[in-house]
């Protein structure tokens, strides 16, 4: 068989070097030069086996800070019903929430679909922050039935949504539809979260209805494609 390219040969290298722990999760790599120097190799061979990591999300870039070892994948189970400080915190991590606007605003095409009201309809629109560990990891965009939750936007948004809805409104969460796909993050979802433009990522988009059937709720979440793995449990 013919050998692997250099850069795919370095690449492994560079793993051997996160599993055995001599670059630990959350670690910064030695700048390019070092590595360089360290493997014998040109930087143009070097940015290849970095680039190959990133895409595999075993590294990651900061921007201005240079590359870093991505900490392990968070588990989201789109079939437990649980907020992002509980599915984050039960897996030993730290959860913190900023939330960066909040504002009553027409609906998008896709939030009026999603939510079933005319394109235009005033809703409440929320936009928050999610890290772990203190690195920002998810943008979140939320549109909400502004007409149906009086006085909602004068809440606490930094804390789980339906919980809120429990405790002030009597509604449940009933069922809740989700699409995801690979995205690349740009323009607001890449500034927001502090990567180059174009660097990939995973949108999730939500659905969510009370039990009456209302969709009370659509959400678009934009992760760090390094950050997050989907846990999906079927009954057979």
């Amino acid at each position: 068989m013919p050998e692997n390219p250099l850069y795919l040969q370095l690449r492994g290298r560079l793993v051997d070097l996160i599993k055995t722990g001599e670059l630990p999760p959350a670690s910064r790599l030695p700048g390019e030069r070092l590595l360089a120097e360290r493997f014998a190799t040109t930087r143009v061979t070097l940015r290849q086996a970095l680039t190959q990591l990133e895409s595999e999300g075993l590294i990651h870039r900061r921007n201005r800070r240079g590359w870093f070892v991505s900490p392990r994948r968070v588990e989201y189970s789109p079939n437990h019903d649980q907020s992002f400080d509980q599915y984050v915190s039960a897996q030993g991590r730290h959860p913190q929430t900023e939330v960066l606007d909040v504002r009553r605003q027409p609906a998008t095409a896709e939030a009026a679909q999603a939510l079933g009201i005319a394109c235009g309809q005033v809703t409440l629109h929320v936009k928050r922050r999610r890290y772990i560990d203190g690195r920002a990891v998810l943008l979140e965009r939320i549109w909400l039935r502004d007409d149906l939750l009086p006085g909602l936007a004068e809440g606490d948004f930094s804390t789980s949504l339906w919980q809120r809805l429990w405790e002030e409104y009597g509604l449940a969460l009933a069922r809740k539809s989700l699409r995801l796909y690979p995205t690349a993050l740009t323009g607001d979802e890449a500034e927001a979260l502090g990567v180059h433009s174009g660097c990939a990522g995973l949108c999730v988009t939500r659905v969510t209805h009370d039990r009456e059937g209302r969709a009370l709720e659509y959400d678009e979440d934009y992760w760090l494609h390094d950050a997050i793995c989907l846990r999906v449990e079927v009954a057979m």
